[in-house]
Order: structure tokens, then sequence, then C-alpha cells
């Protein structure tokens, strides 16, 4: 496991992974990567957590999660039965190679589309590509690398198509089971509110809730203590600032929440590894001075 809020590196390009886990497995603690995550559900029930929205999947069900986006699933009840999945992390480069000028429409569809429910047609399209793709990484004949990533390239095309007019899904909260609905508001609050200075205590008070139950579900829920989930959104929002403006590393500070300037370079770069001058030195560097507005 990762330390709190720091990135879980994704090393290959393409890395495909099938698993049958019991009813009651939960991932350990937060899990966000540099590359985009494809999970598909073969049988069993799951909640996920994405962000700040709790998602219950079934079987046949299709997860989009985007480059650095905090994802976690748990169980979908209390008897809740094992569960089958296969999992698809790739990254950016991959794409940019296989789909030239379709980044940014991958980047909507997993974006507003981190459900897809799949109909038995659909189902059937994709499946044989899933088993496609072990196959080639288990027997890994001649080439198997570049064919698991054409046949990623097929999957990608369907899944544009399959999203195209199709209306996006907002999350239920995980039905009417506590503690999912009760986090996922505190988080969505969290997400829109990060500038403001938040609190335990302030955030239980305004959800009708003890602060010992707030901080204690909500790394269950999430994988992040409350403190850690709320120096992530404002780190990721700092980043944003520091990619796209010149504002004054003290002003974006400030701007996402954060009262010392000092606390915010530490807290930083505990999480990126670089102290916000350098992360903006090396994106302008990447970028070649693109991106400020």
């Amino acid at each position: 496991m990762t330390l709190e809020g720091q990135l879980a590196p994704i090393r290959r390009r393409l890395f495909i992974e099938a698993a049958k886990q019991p009813g009651r497995f939960s991932m350990d603690g937060e899990h966000f990567h540099d590359a985009w995550e494809i999970y598909y559900l073969v049988s069993g029930e799951r909640c996920y957590f994405i962000k700040d929205q709790i998602y219950r999947i079934s079987a046949g069900d299709l997860v989009l999660i985007p480059v650095n986006v905090l994802h976690k699933t748990s169980p979908a009840g209390k008897l809740s039965q094992p569960h089958e999945r296969i999992l698809v992390n790739f990254r950016t480069e991959v794409v940019n190679a296989l789909l030239p000028g379709r980044e940014e429409a991958l980047e909507q569809l997993f974006v507003r589309y981190p459900v897809l429910r799949l109909n038995a047609e659909e189902q059937q399209l994709v499946q044989p590509l899933f088993a496609r793709m072990l196959a080639e990484q288990k027997q890994q004949a001649v080439g198997y690398e570049e064919y698991c990533q054409l046949l990623l390239a097929e999957l990608l095309l369907h899944l544009l198509r399959m999203a195209n007019g199709r209306p996006s899904y907002d999350g239920e909260d995980g039905g009417e089971q506590r503690p999912y609905r009760e986090i996922a508001e505190v988080a969505r609050y969290i997400n829109t509110h990060y500038d403001e200075n938040l609190s335990l205590s302030e955030l239980a008070d305004r959800f009708h809730l003890s602060p010992y139950y707030l901080s204690h579900l909500f790394p269950r829920v999430t994988g992040l203590t409350l403190v850690a989930y709320i120096n992530r959104v404002r780190i990721e929002e700092a980043c944003a600032l520091l990619r796209e403006t010149e504002l004054p590393v003290t002003e974006i500070a400030y701007r996402v929440g954060y009262q010392s300037g000092t606390h915010f370079g530490r807290v930083f770069k505990k999480a990126k590894a670089v102290s916000p001058q350098s992360y903006r030195r090396e994106q302008r560097m990447f970028s070649g001075g693109a991106g400020v507005r």
C-alpha cells in the first residue's frame, strides 16, 4: 500500500489482470495512479467510490477511471457474494500512439461516463477483447504487447461508439446504504468548498454526524482520512492553477484553502515529491509553455 495521499505509479504501458475476490474484499487505503483504468465486473456486485460519487455496479458494468482520480471498491452489502473482475491500466502515451486525434474525446468519455451499463449485445462485443488481451499477456508470443495495444484501441473505439448519444450516469450514493450516502455528500461538499476553512467538527455539524462517526467512516469508504482527502482535493486544484496561470505560489495556496504558504509547500511536496515552483517549471517544460491563461 502506498503512503497516504501519494501516487501508485503504473510502470508498464499497458497491463491487464483478471481476479476473483471474496464478497467482503475491500481495497486497502487510497488508490489513484498515473494511468487510465478500465474495470469490468464479470460477476457479483460492488460499490465503487470515484472522486466524490458512489456507484453501485453489477455484472456487465464497465467503470472508467481517468488519470490521478481517487477510487476505491467496497462490498455492495453485508451479504455480498464473491465477485470477478477484469482490470486494464494503460498510460497516456499508448492512447496518443494508437488513436492520434482522439485524446480529447477519450478524456471526455472517461470524465462523463464513469460507469457504462452494458446491455447483452455490448457485453458480447467487449468480452472477447478482454479474453484475447488476457490470453496474449499470458502466452507472450512474438508481438504480444503490440497486439494487446491494438485490442485496446479496438475496445476504446467501441466504448466511444457506445457512449455516443448515451446519457451520462451521475451515481446513486450507494442506494439507501449508510455510510455511502453520507460520505459521498461530505466528499462532494469538500470538492466544491475546498477553499474554505474545513475541519472535522465543522463538517460533522453541517451534515448532522458525530465527529467520531465521520472520522472513522470516511476512510472506510474513500480510502483516505478526512484531512488527507481535503489535502488531495486542494493539491489537485493547486496543480491546475500552477499549470494554467501565472499566479504567485502564495496566492495559489490561499485560493485552494491554505492560510500558510509554508504549510502549503510542505503538503504539496509530500504529495507530488517536488516543490510547487519545480512542478510549475516541469509542466511548462513538458508543454512548451502552452496552457497559461
